[in-house]
Protein backbone atom coordinates (compact mmCIF):
# COMPACT_ATOMS: atom_id res chain seq x y z
CA UNK A 1 0.00 0.00 0.00
CA UNK A 2 1.64 3.45 -1.03
CA UNK A 3 2.27 5.74 2.16
CA UNK A 4 1.16 8.83 1.31
CA UNK A 5 1.70 10.64 4.74
CA UNK A 6 4.42 10.20 7.92
CA UNK A 7 3.18 7.40 10.14
CA UNK A 8 1.80 9.69 12.82
CA UNK A 9 -1.23 7.85 14.53
CA UNK A 10 -2.72 5.64 16.77
CA UNK A 11 -3.57 4.38 13.47
CA UNK A 12 -1.46 5.09 10.68
CA UNK A 13 -2.67 8.39 9.14
CA UNK A 14 -2.39 8.45 5.37
CA UNK A 15 -2.75 12.16 4.11
CA UNK A 16 -4.57 13.56 1.56
CA UNK A 17 -5.69 12.12 -1.96
CA UNK A 18 -6.29 8.33 -3.16
CA UNK A 19 -9.53 8.42 -2.16
CA UNK A 20 -11.99 5.77 -3.08
CA UNK A 21 -14.83 8.20 -4.29
CA UNK A 22 -15.21 9.96 -0.67
CA UNK A 23 -18.32 10.80 0.87
CA UNK A 24 -18.25 14.33 1.75
CA UNK A 25 -19.82 13.79 5.16
CA UNK A 26 -16.51 11.48 5.13
CA UNK A 27 -16.16 10.56 8.80
CA UNK A 28 -20.23 10.48 9.45
CA UNK A 29 -19.58 6.76 10.37
CA UNK A 30 -18.69 7.31 14.05
CA UNK A 31 -22.38 8.41 14.72
CA UNK A 32 -23.35 4.98 13.91
CA UNK A 33 -20.70 2.69 15.79
CA UNK A 34 -21.56 1.06 18.71
CA UNK A 35 -19.79 2.18 22.53
CA UNK A 36 -17.78 0.07 24.34
CA UNK A 37 -15.68 0.10 27.52
CA UNK A 38 -12.06 0.78 27.65
CA UNK A 39 -11.31 -1.63 30.72
CA UNK A 40 -14.20 -3.95 31.49
CA UNK A 41 -13.70 -2.97 35.39
CA UNK A 42 -13.76 0.79 34.48
CA UNK A 43 -10.59 0.96 36.17
CA UNK A 44 -8.66 3.93 34.82
CA UNK A 45 -5.04 1.77 33.45
CA UNK A 46 -5.71 -2.07 32.45
CA UNK A 47 -3.49 -4.38 33.34
CA UNK A 48 -0.18 -5.35 31.30
CA UNK A 49 1.05 -8.77 32.04
CA UNK A 50 4.65 -7.44 29.84
CA UNK A 51 4.74 -4.97 33.36
CA UNK A 52 4.37 -8.24 35.75
CA UNK A 53 7.51 -8.80 38.15
CA UNK A 54 9.26 -11.37 36.79
CA UNK A 55 8.36 -10.61 32.80
CA UNK A 56 11.10 -11.45 30.16
CA UNK A 57 12.59 -8.25 29.27
CA UNK A 58 11.84 -8.68 25.79
CA UNK A 59 8.08 -9.09 25.93
CA UNK A 60 6.24 -6.70 23.99
CA UNK A 61 3.80 -4.15 24.86
CA UNK A 62 -0.02 -5.20 25.21
CA UNK A 63 -1.08 -2.31 22.52
CA UNK A 64 -4.59 -2.46 21.71
CA UNK A 65 -5.39 -0.37 18.33
CA UNK A 66 -8.31 1.39 17.38
CA UNK A 67 -9.79 -0.50 15.14
CA UNK A 68 -12.34 2.53 14.05
CA UNK A 69 -15.12 0.09 13.92
CA UNK A 70 -16.18 1.48 17.85
CA UNK A 71 -16.44 4.38 19.91
CA UNK A 72 -14.92 4.47 23.57
CA UNK A 73 -17.77 5.09 26.20
CA UNK A 74 -17.82 8.00 28.59
CA UNK A 75 -17.39 6.50 31.90
CA UNK A 76 -14.37 8.05 33.74
CA UNK A 77 -15.26 11.24 30.72
CA UNK A 78 -15.10 13.52 33.79
CA UNK A 79 -12.85 16.65 35.52
CA UNK A 80 -13.08 14.94 38.51
CA UNK A 81 -11.62 11.78 37.47
CA UNK A 82 -8.69 13.93 35.58
CA UNK A 83 -7.73 15.44 38.63
CA UNK A 84 -7.36 12.80 40.54
CA UNK A 85 -5.09 10.57 38.12
CA UNK A 86 -2.12 10.44 40.40
CA UNK A 87 0.85 8.62 39.18
CA UNK A 88 -1.18 7.03 35.86
CA UNK A 89 -0.75 9.39 33.16
CA UNK A 90 3.14 8.55 33.76
CA UNK A 91 2.88 5.33 33.37
CA UNK A 92 0.63 5.47 30.37
CA UNK A 93 3.26 7.78 28.50
CA UNK A 94 5.90 5.34 28.83
CA UNK A 95 3.20 2.52 27.52
CA UNK A 96 2.59 5.00 24.48
CA UNK A 97 6.46 5.54 23.75
CA UNK A 98 6.77 1.60 23.81
CA UNK A 99 3.90 1.06 21.29
CA UNK A 100 4.93 3.86 19.67
CA UNK A 101 9.11 2.27 19.18
CA UNK A 102 7.58 -0.92 18.49
CA UNK A 103 4.80 0.00 15.39
CA UNK A 104 6.86 3.05 14.52
CA UNK A 105 4.12 5.06 14.86
CA UNK A 106 4.22 9.13 16.07
CA UNK A 107 0.99 9.25 17.84
CA UNK A 108 -0.59 6.81 20.21
CA UNK A 109 -4.45 7.22 21.50
CA UNK A 110 -4.93 6.41 25.72
CA UNK A 111 -7.56 3.42 24.86
CA UNK A 112 -4.74 1.85 23.33
CA UNK A 113 -2.43 1.81 26.06
CA UNK A 114 -5.34 0.61 28.76
CA UNK A 115 -5.78 4.33 30.13
CA UNK A 116 -9.27 4.87 30.92
CA UNK A 117 -9.54 8.52 30.46
CA UNK A 118 -8.94 10.83 26.81
CA UNK A 119 -5.26 11.34 25.87
CA UNK A 120 -3.50 11.55 22.93
CA UNK A 121 0.22 10.89 22.96
CA UNK A 122 1.71 13.08 20.19
CA UNK A 123 5.03 13.15 19.11
CA UNK A 124 6.96 16.52 20.32
CA UNK A 125 9.58 16.45 17.78
CA UNK A 126 11.40 19.66 19.54
CA UNK A 127 11.87 17.60 22.24
CA UNK A 128 12.26 14.15 20.63
CA UNK A 129 9.55 12.51 23.09
CA UNK A 130 5.75 11.61 23.05
CA UNK A 131 3.93 14.83 24.33
CA UNK A 132 0.63 13.43 26.31
CA UNK A 133 -2.09 15.74 25.74
CA UNK A 134 -4.89 15.09 28.25
CA UNK A 135 -8.81 16.41 27.51
CA UNK A 136 -8.05 18.32 24.69
CA UNK A 137 -10.61 20.95 24.42
CA UNK A 138 -10.79 22.34 20.42
CA UNK A 139 -10.83 26.44 20.79
CA UNK A 140 -12.54 28.67 18.76
CA UNK A 141 -10.96 29.57 15.67
CA UNK A 142 -10.45 25.61 14.51
CA UNK A 143 -13.79 25.56 12.29
CA UNK A 144 -11.76 28.02 10.09
CA UNK A 145 -7.99 25.76 9.44
CA UNK A 146 -8.06 24.46 6.17
CA UNK A 147 -9.30 21.18 5.75
CA UNK A 148 -8.20 17.92 4.66
CA UNK A 149 -9.04 14.26 3.81
CA UNK A 150 -7.23 11.68 5.41
CA UNK A 151 -7.37 8.08 5.29
CA UNK A 152 -6.61 6.32 8.28
CA UNK A 153 -5.81 2.63 9.04
CA UNK A 154 -4.32 0.70 12.18
CA UNK A 155 -0.87 -0.01 12.33
CA UNK A 156 -1.49 -4.28 12.82
CA UNK A 157 -3.97 -3.76 9.92
CA UNK A 158 -3.54 -4.83 6.33
CA UNK A 159 -4.23 -1.65 4.59
CA UNK A 160 -6.73 -2.62 2.12
CA UNK A 161 -9.95 -3.51 4.03
CA UNK A 162 -10.00 -1.79 7.31
CA UNK A 163 -9.06 1.64 6.31
CA UNK A 164 -11.34 4.81 7.12
CA UNK A 165 -11.33 9.07 6.15
CA UNK A 166 -11.63 11.39 8.23
CA UNK A 167 -12.07 15.16 7.06
CA UNK A 168 -9.82 17.12 9.62
CA UNK A 169 -8.67 20.11 9.89
CA UNK A 170 -5.22 21.04 9.13
CA UNK A 171 -4.16 23.07 12.31
CA UNK A 172 -6.62 23.52 15.87
CA UNK A 173 -5.58 24.89 19.19
CA UNK A 174 -6.95 23.34 22.02
CA UNK A 175 -6.43 23.89 25.50
CA UNK A 176 -5.34 20.29 27.55
CA UNK A 177 -3.38 19.31 30.22
CA UNK A 178 0.01 17.48 29.69
CA UNK A 179 -1.20 14.57 31.76
CA UNK A 180 1.94 14.15 34.19
CA UNK A 181 2.17 17.88 36.07
CA UNK A 182 -1.25 18.58 35.53
CA UNK A 183 -0.51 21.99 34.28
CA UNK A 184 -2.85 23.28 31.57
CA UNK A 185 -1.41 24.41 28.13
CA UNK A 186 -3.02 26.15 25.06
CA UNK A 187 -1.22 25.04 21.71
CA UNK A 188 -1.68 25.19 18.05
CA UNK A 189 -1.07 21.83 16.19
CA UNK A 190 -0.41 21.33 12.82
CA UNK A 191 -0.55 18.65 10.50
CA UNK A 192 0.40 15.69 11.97
CA UNK A 193 0.05 16.20 15.41
CA UNK A 194 -3.40 18.19 14.24
CA UNK A 195 -4.96 14.87 12.83
CA UNK A 196 -3.72 13.31 15.91
CA UNK A 197 -5.79 15.15 18.89
CA UNK A 198 -8.81 14.90 15.78
CA UNK A 199 -8.61 11.37 15.87
CA UNK A 200 -8.34 11.08 19.64
CA UNK A 201 -11.43 12.78 19.42
CA UNK A 202 -13.38 10.85 16.82
CA UNK A 203 -12.74 7.62 18.81
CA UNK A 204 -14.57 8.47 22.18
CA UNK A 205 -18.44 8.66 22.57
CA UNK A 206 -19.59 12.82 22.20
CA UNK A 207 -20.85 12.24 25.68
CA UNK A 208 -17.57 11.97 26.30
CA UNK A 209 -16.47 15.68 25.23
CA UNK A 210 -20.28 16.99 26.12
CA UNK A 211 -19.17 16.71 29.61
CA UNK A 212 -15.42 18.10 29.37
CA UNK A 213 -15.86 20.35 27.04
Amino acid sequence: MPRLGVLSGAVTLLGGGWLYGHNPDSDAFLRDLPTVKINDDDSLLAHWPSEDFGAPRAAPPECRWWSMKVNYDASLCSHFTISRLSGTPARALVRASACAAAHRVECVLSPEVGLGVPAAFVNDHAEGALQMVLAPRLLPGAADAPRQHVRARPPDGDGLTDTRTFLFNKTVRAEFFDGVTKTMHTREFRGDAAFCVQLLRASFASACWDRLD
